[in-house]
């Protein structure tokens, strides 16, 4: 699969270089700073040829830039355009309405690690690796002795949890999941009910899911 990633100057890179472990990845480099209101974002976005993608995830964070990549997606026959924050509300209704009537799949999300895997063939294998986190855990004595990452948050900060929760106990891994997912250089906003607190809910129940079911011994 190669995949295209579109970002702010500079911005992103941690996401870009977990992306790059898995597949091919193509970027293309918007300004750091774009006006509030962009009457012709085709004068940002222009996608060179060699921007040939099979899907596209987008850190744009501007309504106006994304609306025209998803024109720009539906032209090229790119079926899938992720949308990782900047969109609320009515923007997001009209994006979505657009890559609906062009064709184009949209999937918006405030933050990365809450990006839902959807069943189509043709993306499963980024959903193999990207999305909302997904862990094994193997548990000796009451305490974490190994955390798999099964699925990841674009930036890698389950990877990042999966490393610290070694050796904690099994009592304490879940708030101590979302604990270090908040404290990991995470870009999700911070300061109210969602953001990075959306984030760290995520990783802990992730976790919660992955001890049940090593518990359990299923």
């Amino acid at each position: 699969m190669r995949l295209g990633v579109v970002v702010r100057k500079g911005e992103r890179q941690d996401d870009i270089r977990m992306f790059s472990k898995f597949f091919e990845v193509a970027v293309y480099e918007l300004p750091k700073d774009l006006p509030e209101l962009i009457d012709e974002p085709e004068r940002y976005l222009i996608l060179p040829e060699e921007f040939d993608v099979d899907m596209v995830v987008s850190f744009a964070s501007h309504p106006d830039i994304n609306l025209e990549l998803i024109k720009q997606a539906a032209e090229r026959k790119i079926g899938l355009v992720i949308i990782s924050g900047g969109a609320r509300g009515g923007a997001y209704r009209q994006l979505k309405e657009e890559g609906e009537r062009r064709g184009v799949k949209v999937i918006w999300e405030e933050i990365c690690c809450a990006t839902p895997k959807i069943e189509d063939e043709r993306y499963a294998e980024f959903f193999e690796h990207f999305g909302s986190p997904e862990v094994e855990v193997e548990v000796e004595d009451g305490k974490i002795k190994d955390v798999k990452v099964l699925r990841s948050a674009f930036c890698g900060a389950t990877y990042y949890v999966a490393e610290k929760l070694k050796g904690v106990s099994v009592e304490e891994a879940p708030t101590k999941a979302g604990y270090y997912t908040q404290i990991f250089p995470c870009l999700a906003p911070r300061g109210f009910e969602g953001g990075i607190h959306k984030a760290a809910r995520a990783h802990k129940r992730a976790v919660e899911k992955a001890l049940e079911k090593s518990l359990s011994g299923r």
